[in-house]
């Protein structure tokens, strides 16, 4: 997707859906790409098949219009200080990524920093938060 090839990523996010409807992930990951082409994504229709009482549920909640993003920060604290730190990361980048579809440049440019500085740099919404942020701040 980020290379612009959104037609093979939409087809490779599909295949991994059919493989296992209950992953909150590539449901996440179609909406974005969905609203990225101006599509309607199938996040409604996942959520009844992914584990609402577990993370990332959350964030299927935020892009549902169900929670605020004040709500999925507080969803995102953790007692294990590296669960902590994961979920807070998501939370930013997925934050950011909504904040960007919805024309909050601003906004968007502080979650992608957040995610970026925070995240796992194994994590892909470590990559993604960096390229986002080569899209809305180029030099």
């Amino acid at each position: 997707m980020y290379l612009g090839a959104n037609q093979k990523a939409a087809d490779d996010l599909n295949r991994a859906s059919e493989l296992d409807r209950h992953d909150a992930y590539t449901a996440l990951w179609l909406e974005i790409l969905g609203k990225r082409s101006r599509g309607n994504g199938p996040l409604a229709k996942a959520a009844t098949a992914i584990d609402m009482n577990k993370w990332p549920a959350p964030i299927v909640r935020l892009y549902l219009g169900q929670i605020t993003v004040a709500d999925l920060n507080a969803a995102a604290e953790h007692s294990d200080v590296t669960m902590k730190k994961a979920q807070i990361c998501e939370a930013n980048f997925y934050s950011g990524k909504l904040a960007s579809q919805r024309g909050k440049k601003d906004e968007a440019v502080r979650l992608f920093e957040l995610a970026a500085a925070e995240c796992p740099k194994s994590f892909v919404e470590y990559g993604a938060a960096i390229s986002e942020l080569r899209t809305l701040r180029p030099k």
